[in-house]
């Protein structure tokens, strides 16, 4: 615990101070202050302190869902280590994932590996890379709304997005919504940037290497902006200048997609168009084979994710259209929200955060995932409203005769007030995440030392990790020393688990091959198990095992001839916590002070163990 609160002390000093750096009055021009060498010299610091928090990120945060694991951290590890778990996705009768994405990353751990890179730390350099080039896009957008919005929106947006719990794990995640997110922060700041109403095809062209190398379903996000591009390209006098700024993109959006389509069919050696093939499986999939296979969920899901993910802030990033609303409904209020961006700029601005959540609440099969592409449009209209929420505030004040330096005041202490409401509660939340739910990575970690069993005969053969009813917290091979592989014991999960990608040939061999037993529907395939006699390493919990008749399930932990304890770590058990003590953590000192029998403030705890099995049980 002390660790965890350790890491998000240094959390919450590197946002502290960007607070403290960022928010000023800027009555003056609410654009002004990063024109000049002092103003890049702002922003060089202000983007060294972001890289700093997404380093933390890279570090501290769980792996939030099992889908980042198997299907892109598996067959990057296949690439660059030769060996791997190979999910359906991947199985060349499907092939709803791409190669050139996980080779994308690939290229970056085999730098990593000649750079001299430990073995034990791949992961969290891959890491560190996304939590950086996330902290550029950051910037970029930051710098964006500084200069073409206002100042004040620019530090809100900042702070509201380093200190979200949700941008705490979505910033440092490998996968295609996370890449998407990235390229939409970009995409966005073009679309701000004034100088660039005219030439729209930087803006286009991030939407395009956000569909096409990241995930299709991104380019929704484009809408808006390709439809004001149609309308000024028949209403504007500078259609030539667009429409050769369009041409350019359509060049190198469909240079883009033949390499991707070129790569994805060397590797399954056959002619598949990846990006479609997702689309079909999620728009037109059956009942036996679409995605609600794998679970649905009410709309109330999402809210309360991202209340969870963005407290006050995914409540505010919705009332931005407010905003847009007032400026279309009442002329004087043009004077007050943002007189130098029209009102359709604004609603391009505005309406892609609505028109996701309109289709993806709809959407029976829910995950978390699916919203990490507007996290940072979330940040956007939350700053966007609060912004302007201060000024007509400034204004109304101003009309009824209150003074500058009070009005100045109270705005003021709103603002802190706000923010130091929002970056308390994150800070809880982040540091819950840490506390009870990050023992997966601790416990896999420690394999890289124990690789030898004393007492047992040396084999070719690799070392057994097995995996029952934990098998979804897997961290990923990166966690294995070379002489080990993961493989599963038979729990009461009975569905479609991965298999292991072909060894002894090359990846691009191995991806082409179509393994036995992979299917879209997500039934059990008992190939994929071993007896429990072969596994020479174990990691499970102490959960309590279910009590009917005919379970496969058993307390390994506790079977002292059989198995001795390497590691425990501790690991929360949610099912017998209450609700605030298993959503918030306070510093340990804090919660010292509540009393033991409190109760709405209780949690239970499990261990999460690594188990090597005793020589003389083999």
């Amino acid at each position: 615990m002390t660790d965890a609160v350790t890491s998000t002390a240094k959390y919450r000093k590197s946002v502290s101070t960007t607070v403290s750096e960022l928010i000023e009055d800027e009555d003056a021009d609410p654009r002004s202050g990063l024109d000049g060498p002092g103003g890049a010299a702002n922003l060089t610091f202000v983007f060294a302190i972001v890289v700093a928090i997404r380093a933390i990120c890279a570090y501290y945060s769980i792996i939030p869902d099992c889908d980042e694991v198997f299907n892109y951290w598996e067959p990057t590890h296949y690439v660059t280590h030769g060996f791997g778990l190979e999910t359906w996705e991947y199985s060349p009768v499907y092939a709803i994932r791409s190669w050139a994405y996980i080779g994308i990353h690939s290229i970056v751990v085999h730098i990593y590996r000649l750079m001299g890179v430990s073995e034990t730390n791949l992961f969290f350099a891959l890491r560190a890379l996304l939590g950086s080039f996330c902290a550029f896009c950051e910037i970029n957008l930051y710098h964006a709304i500084w200069r073409n919005i206002s100042a004040r929106a620019a530090k809100l947006f900042l702070v509201f997005s380093v200190s979200a719990t949700g941008m705490f794990h979505a910033s440092v995640t490998f996968l295609p919504s996370t890449f998407s997110m990235y390229f939409t922060m970009l995409a966005f700041s073009y679309i701000l940037d004034e100088k660039a109403r005219y030439a729209p095809h930087r803006a286009l062209f991030m939407f395009a290497i956000s569909g096409v190398l990241g995930w299709p379903f991104a380019l929704v996000i484009a809408s808006p902006l390709i439809l004001d591009v149609v309308w000024r390209v028949f209403a504007d006098d500078h259609r030539r200048q667009m429409l050769h700024g369009i041409l350019k993109v359509i060049l190198y959006s469909l240079f883009l997609v033949v390499v991707v389509v070129a790569i994805d069919s060397f590797a399954f050696n056959k002619l598949h168009i990846v990006a479609l093939n997702i689309v079909l499986y999620n728009v037109f999939g059956t009942e036996e084979t679409g995605p609600n296979i794998f679970g649905t969920e009410p709309w109330t899901y999402y809210v309360s994710n991202l209340l969870l993910n963005f407290n006050a802030v995914g409540f505010l990033a919705y009332t931005a259209v407010l905003l847009w609303i007032i400026r279309s409904a009442v002329p004087a209020s043009k004077a007050v929200i943002y007189p130098y961006i029209s009102r359709g700029k604004l609603f391009s601005i505005i309406s892609p955060l609505l028109l996701w959540t309109a289709i993806f609440f709809y959407q029976p099969h829910k995950e978390e995932r699916f919203f990490y592409v507007v996290y940072p449009l979330l940040c956007l209209n939350a700053a966007l409203a609060v912004d302007c929420s201060l000024a007509i505030f400034k204004s109304v004040l101003g009309k009824v005769g209150y003074s500058k330096s009070a009005i100045a005041d109270w705005i003021s202490s709103g603002q802190s007030l706000l923010l130091l409401a929002v970056v308390v509660f994150s800070f809880s939340r982040i540091l819950a995440l840490h506390s009870f739910y990050y023992a997966p990575l601790e416990v896999y970690g420690s394999l890289f030392n124990v690789t030898t069993l004393p007492g047992m005969a040396a084999s070719d053969s690799p070392l057994n990790v097995c995996v029952g009813r934990e098998w979804y917290r897997f961290p990923s091979s990166y966690f294995l020393p070379t002489n080990m592989r993961l493989k599963f014991i038979k729990s009461d999960f009975n569905g479609m688990l991965p298999t292991q990608f072909a060894e002894g040939v090359s990846w691009y061999e191995g991806a082409s091959l179509i393994p036995d037993g992979l299917n879209n529907e997500n039934l059990e395939e008992m190939s994929f198990y071993i007896d429990v006699d072969e596994c020479h390493y174990l990691v499970d919990s102490n959960f309590s095992t279910p009590s009917y008749e005919g379970t496969f399930e058993k307390q390994f932990i506790t079977d002292v001839d059989n198995w001795d304890i390497v590691q425990c770590v501790p690991f929360l058990d949610s099912n017998h916590s209450t609700l605030l003590a298993r959503v918030f953590k306070l510093p340990d000192f804090i919660e010292r002070l509540i009393p033991a029998d409190t109760p709405y403030f209780h949690r239970e705890w499990t261990a999460y163990c690594l188990l090597k099995r005793k020589t003389s049980a083999t």
